[in-house]
């Protein structure tokens, strides 16, 4: 049986992230267990950083709320790998508060996500190395913005039932997806993430990176500046079901790079600014079913152009897409040039005032069949571009998808020889 531990506060680390911190390091040291955070507001100066074998869950009413960022220029050259910055201003900043360090080069992985470990005047000294080099050319800053939770190279881990408050209106700075979100994972193993509603973030709702065996339930993500979910940077055999996804800044799912074999089933997907779901470079072996997307200000389903490699061996089964394409896009489905094995079956699409699926040149092994096109079966005029790409029957033997499709070699790119069979937790 799992070991209780509950978040009590003591008038000092009251209604702080310090306080639920606290607990999940005491529930860690005894060898894991289930934390509980009572109702109430907690203002975080840092990230609530999650340690493997622990089960975090709120009692309604829990939320977990950032405090507004402040920054400084930094006046040195900085190199990287070392755990030490220098900035203008250090009276801004405290020990334990979680930092970015960045410049206007900056992107994805480039940037520095740490905790203050100590200041010595000037100088402040973190618990993660830098990630680059950084230098006042390129107006290199310090700015104390985080994710509100991370999971960062943690195994067997779930969260549950938790508010997770970005703080919008106060808060100035937008986090690089890559190195955080409202809740990020990154390198992690066995996570499960059910019922968390992320909101207000200046950033992606929820991101994983170079994860195995994900799994996102019934979270409610909303009006965020950034997208919705983004699942990126190599991240394997995930489930993503039972969400609602509306009214954020970017996509409402992005699949990043070179991410594979995952189930996206029964989604609520309305109102987002981008695209509804974006499948893009070496994004390969998913199946996407059964999932309502609505109202997007771009496409609902679009594959992005490949360098070289796009999203191939995707299903589409039994989707719903109405009235995307608000804002640009050129259909409800958009199939770019040189995709290959792509079946589409039994989706239903209302387009708005668009083409129902484009395709361009150069595709094969795209299958199209026993789709409906406001309200009747779908003809082959539905199908903009050419049609020598297209086959509208069923695919005599399509290449097996999702989790347990992955193969025995099929997360060395993470550094794991053999994964074993799937360990989602829905």
């Amino acid at each position: 049986m799992s070991q209780l531990f509950r978040v009590i506060t003591d008038g000092v680390t009251a209604w702080t992230g310090r306080a639920i911190q606290q607990t999940i390091d005491q529930a860690a040291a005894n060898g894991g267990g289930v934390v509980t955070v009572p109702a109430g507001t907690y203002l975080l100066d840092n990230a609530v950083h999650l340690r493997t074998g622990v089960h975090l869950m709120g009692e309604p009413g829990a939320i977990l709320k950032k405090i507004p960022s402040v920054s400084s220029l930094i006046p040195d050259y900085l190199g990287y790998g070392h755990y030490e910055i220098t900035v203008a201003e250090p009276q801004k900043f405290h020990v334990g508060m979680g930092i970015h360090v960045l410049d206007d080069l900056s992107m994805g992985f480039y940037t520095t996500v740490a905790t203050i470990l100590g200041i010595d005047g000037e100088r402040l000294f973190l618990d993660r190395m830098l990630n680059h080099d950084y230098g006042p050319a390129a107006k290199a800053r310090a700015v104390s913005v985080f994710s509100l939770i991370e999971a960062d190279q943690v195994s067997d881990v779930i969260i549950e039932n938790l508010i997770l408050d970005g703080n919008q209106a106060e808060e100035t700075f937008a986090l690089n997806g890559c190195r955080g979100a409202g809740l990020f994972i990154y390198q992690a193993r066995r996570v499960a993430v059910r019922k968390v509603e992320i909101r207000e973030f200046r950033g992606d709702a929820l991101s994983f990176q170079q994860n195995i065996d994900i799994t996102v339930d019934d979270c409610h993500l909303h009006h965020n500046t950034g997208g919705g979910i983004h699942p990126g940077s190599g991240s394997v055999r995930y489930l993503l079901q039972k969400n609602r996804i509306h009214d954020n800044g970017g996509c409402g799912i992005f699949y990043c790079l070179r991410t594979t074999h995952s189930i996206c089933r029964s989604n609520l997907i309305e109102n987002n600014a981008g695209i509804g779901i974006s499948i893009g470079e070496r994004d390969t072996d998913h199946l996407i079913a059964n999932n309502t997307l609505r109202g997007q200000g771009g496409p609902g389903i679009s594959f992005r152009m490949p360098t070289r490699r796009s999203g191939d061996r995707v299903c589409l089964l039994g989707n719903t897409l109405q009235g995307n394409c608000c804002r640009e896009g050129s259909a409800e489905i958009e199939i770019p040039p040189n995709l290959h094995w792509i079946h589409l079956l039994g989706n239903t699409l209302v387009p708005n005032g668009k083409p129902a699926i484009s395709i361009g040149e150069g595709c094969t092994d795209i299958y199209i069949e026993g789709n409906t096109v406001s309200g009747r079966g779908q003809k082959t005029a539905d199908v903009v571009g050419p049609h020598d790409t297209v086959r509208f029957t069923t695919p005599p033997k399509f290449p097996p998808v999702g989790p347990d499709a992955l193969p025995p070699h099929g997360a060395r790119h993470l550094g794991i020889e053999n994964p074993g069979p799937p360990a989602l937790n829905p």
